[in-house]
Order: structure tokens, then C-alpha cells, then sequence
């Protein structure tokens, strides 16, 4: 048994994870024949999970698979990065969606395939009844018992966007959750409002200031393009395979200066999800035209993914002092589909999270879980090998970017603490696990258990064999 330090995942799902625990987890399926069998005695069925790549077809669910599994039920199906679902015929129905319903800003429906992508989701989950509090609070405990598990003790993460509720009620719950310690996990939450009006509601009720035993309001999350694979990650150039789609800006470029002028000018970081080359210069340029306003240059502002970003636009980031929260295990199902998406060339300039550390970004690692598995050792893996898990076959994707283990942990603690303003804190957590990772290959890394896990010098976990 070896004692260190445990991790803290900058950027996640807390409450996504509980929810995915209680619908149909799509991983599973190889073939888009296999989701016909699905059997379900739920008044709506909800799954995610979903990616074309693991079907054998290579190719994306429609409504007629969705309609084979029930004609009588909604059935909604979320991709695994959640920025693309598709539905059956009972569910457009029930949300009143049909040939001649109009295209939304910020996302895109086709009716013929029943796929929905970004703010279009919002079309079709409103048919899915309100958690109860009580369902809510269970979901985080769940959630909270997986995070020990894995050797999680702290996190940041977006939890006002997974149910169809107000955020009072999600932070209402916590809170009760905290003072009965029902949930352990250091939470800085990366409050996700998406319209300038909720965010001066949110601001106005002083709810940017909020803490509680475990709990601290962090930066404003505002999720300004889709995914690669949805191609719904935004561009400056077409998609390689979907000529003359450059992907979706699902907040305006007005509205997302005014909305981080707003943050910045009330003492509040930004954390932007931005994939797509073109989102990113749209970012960087936003967050410089606040911090020119506000003059607030000790900021900690930063740029959620940054897949795409360019070596010319991680030197405007390190100019600008914006951190970088990515996520090298999304390499696990990306290296399989990134040529396809953005072409080979421009794909030697991408998942450059190695070229941001060394020029001084402080990157902070994450999962962004449920989109890819929690489990800190399978990211670490990613990183150190710049290999897929799932795809070990397509070899190692620029070899150039693999991150040494210091500098990974580094990224997992060190980093992420800074984010957070936590970096002056002497937590007494940490966890126990099977094998010395510093004498460790790769691979041995990869597969490492944790066997306890220690929050504030309580054990909140141990295995059972």
C-alpha cells in the first residue's frame, strides 16, 4: 500500500454522474441493431453514452432505431459528449416538434433523423419531468460515493445545467447535503447560466459569493460551442468531413463579451468551454476586452477544452494569463475521429496541452465526466502516452505533446488548487493505493486501485475486497 496525495478534477459533472447512474448506459452497445433490444418500463426512456465510432456501422443513431425500441414512449438518447441527442417519433411529438417547426439560435434539428444538436436539446428534455428534491439530493450522494472511490476529494464543476431546475434548488440541496455530511467532496461550483439576464439575477442575489462547510462558488461556465464529434465544436474553416458547417456558436458573440464583462467586473472568473479554433479566437478576444475595462489583471479566467487551440493562440492565452482546463483523456475516443473532423494537417495542431504547460499556461487537468470516465489513472495514462484506452491499435497521437508523471500530478493538484484560489490551503486529504506509481510503466499506472481515500484525515472510502 502507498499513501499520496489525492486529486482534484477541475472540471466535471458532479450531479451529470449521479443522473447518469440512473439511466441506460449506451457504452455498451457495438452496433446501432444492439440498442434495438433495449427494454425499458419507464414512462420516458433516457440513455447516453452513445458514439458512432463504437457502433460497427460508423454511423450515427436515427429515429427509426429509437422508434424499433418503443413507438408507444418517449425514447431520448444523449450522445456521449451530450451536445448531440437523438429521439423517436413519440418524443417530437410530445414536444409538439414537427416538419414546419422552426430552427432555433444556437443549436440545429433535423426532424427526418431525430437528431438534435446544442440549445436544440432544450426542444425535446423539456418533456422530461422535474426531479423531485429528494431524487436530486440522491443523485449527488451517488455521485459523491464514486468520486471517493476513484480518489477524488475535490472538484470543480457544472451543475446547474444537467436537470431541468432552478439553480437555487441545486444549491439549496447542497447545501442540506454538506451540513447533514452526506456528501464529502470539496465542491467549486462552476456556475453555468446561460443568459445575461440569469446571470445579473444570479449576481443581484449575491449568489456569486455563496460558500458552506465544502462548498464555494467559483467562475461563471458558459458553454460557447459544441463538441468535435457532434461537429458542433465551432471553426474558423469547414468541418474536413461536412463541407460548409463550421460547427454552432451557441452564445452570440455580443452577449458572451457583455456576460464576462459582467463576471469580470464583479470579481468573477470566467471558465469557458470552447473546442473549436473559431470559439477560441472569439473567447480570447472577449475576456482581453474585459480585463482592458476592468483592469482586473490578477483574473484566473479560463478556456474549458481547447482542443483546437493554435500555437498562436496559446501565446495570446499566455499573454492574457488565461489557464487552460483540459482534459487528455477526451484522446481516448477523439485519436479515432480528429483526422476525419479537421483534416491530417491541422490535426498535427491540435490537443496541445504539453506546448501550453511548458510555455507557462497553468493547465489544470480534468474529465469532464460522464463524458469520459472519472478515473484519474486513465487520464494520467493519456497523458503519458497520448494513446486511446479503447483504441490502443491507432498508436500514439503527437508524441511530441506526452506530459512526464510530475508534471501530470502537477496539473491534477497543484494547478487545480491555483484555479481555485486554494493553493495557500494544507488539506489533510489523501488516499492509499496499490502500487508506488513513480516506479510504475504507463500501462501498471493505468491500472492502479485506490484503496482508501481520506478527506480532512477521515476516511470516507475503502475497498472492499
Amino acid at each position: 500500500m502507498f499513501k499520496r496525495v489525492s486529486f482534484f478534477d477541475s472540471h466535471m459533472h458532479f450531479l451529470g454522474i449521479g443522473f447518469n447512474m440512473n439511466i441506460i448506459n449506451l457504452t455498451k452497445y457495438n452496433s446501432l441493431s444492439d440498442l434495438h433490444s433495449i427494454k425499458s418500463v419507464k414512462k420516458i426512456i433516457i440513455g447516453r453514452g452513445w458514439h458512432e465510432e463504437n457502433f460497427s456501422e460508423k454511423s450515427n443513431p436515427t429515429k427509426n432505431d429509437l422508434n424499433k425500441i418503443s413507438s408507444l414512449v418517449s425514447v431520448i438518447f444523449y450522445r456521449v459528449c451530450g451536445h448531440v441527442l437523438v429521439c423517436n417519433d413519440e418524443a417530437m411529438e410530445m414536444a409538439g416538434i414537427e416538419k414546419s417547426s422552426p430552427q432555433i439560435e444556437g443549436g440545429y434539428f433535423d426532424v427526418k433523423t431525430g437528431i438534435f444538436t446544442e440549445d436544440a436539446l432544450k426542444l425535446i428534455t423539456k418533456i422530461i419531468p422535474k426531479n423531485s428534491k429528494e431524487e436530486i439530493k440522491q443523485m449527488f450522494i451517488e455521485s459523491n460515493k464514486y468520486l471517493v472511490s476513484m480518489g477524488i476529494t475535490s472538484t470543480a464543476s457544472d451543475d446547474f445545467s444537467t436537470l431541468n431546475v432552478p439553480y437555487e434548488l441545486i444549491i439549496e440541496c447542497l447545501e442540506e447535503l454538506y451540513n447533514d455530511n452526506l456528501i464529502q467532496v470539496r465542491l467549486y461550483e462552476q456556475a453555468n447560466l446561460s443568459s445575461k439576464e440569469l446571470l445579473l439575477d444570479f449576481i443581484n442575489k449575491g449568489y456569486h459569493k455563496k460558500k458552506f462547510k465544502g462548498f464555494r462558488m467559483g467562475p461563471l461556465k458558459l458553454l460557447a460551442d459544441g463538441s468535435l464529434g457532434g461537429r458542433t465544436a465551432y471553426l474558423n474553416k469547414d468541418y474536413n468531413d461536412d463541407k460548409g458547417n463550421k460547427g454552432i456558436e451557441v452564445v452570440k458573440r455580443q452577449e458572451l463579451e457583455e456576460m464576462i464583462y459582467i463576471a469580470d467586473s464583479n470579481n468573477m472568473d470566467v471558465a469557458i468551454h470552447a473546442i473549436g479554433d473559431g470559439m477560441i479566437d472569439i473567447v480570447i478576444n472577449s475576456i482581453e476586452k474585459s480585463i482592458n475595462r476592468t483592469k482586473r489583471f490578477n483574473h484566473r479566467h479560463s478556456i474549458i477544452h481547447a482542443q483546437l487551440a493554435t500555437i498562436a493562440q496559446i501565446q495570446r492565452m499566455k499573454e492574457l494569463n488565461i489557464s487552460a482546463i483540459v482534459q487528455p483523456i477526451f484522446l481516448n475516443s477523439d485519436i479515432a475521429i480528429v483526422e476525419d473532423r479537421i483534416g491530417k494537417e491541422r490535426a498535427k495542431e491540435s490537443y496541445l496541452f504539453h506546448t501550453m504547460y511548458k510555455e507557462g499556461i497553468k493547465v489544470g487537468f480534468s474529465t469532464d465526466s460522464p463524458v469520459e470516465t472519472v478515473n484519474p489513472f486513465h487520464n494520467i495514462y493519456t497523458a503519458l502516452t497520448r494513446k486511446s484506452i479503447k483504441n490502443p491499435e491507432l498508436g500514439v497521437f503527437i508524441e511530441d505533446e506526452k506530459f512526464t508523471l510530475d508534471e501530470a500530478l502537477e496539473c491534477y493538484t497543484t494547478n487545480n488548487y491555483y484555479l481555485s484560489y486554494d493553493e495557500n490551503k494544507n488539506y489533510n486529504d489523501y488516499i492509499v493505493v496499490d502500487r508506488d506509481i513513480h516506479k510504475c510503466t504507463p500501462e501498471e499506472i493505468r491500472d492502479t486501485v485506490v484503496l482508501e481515500t481520506y478527506i480532512d484525515g477521515k476516511l470516507v472510502y475503502k475497498r472492499q475486497d
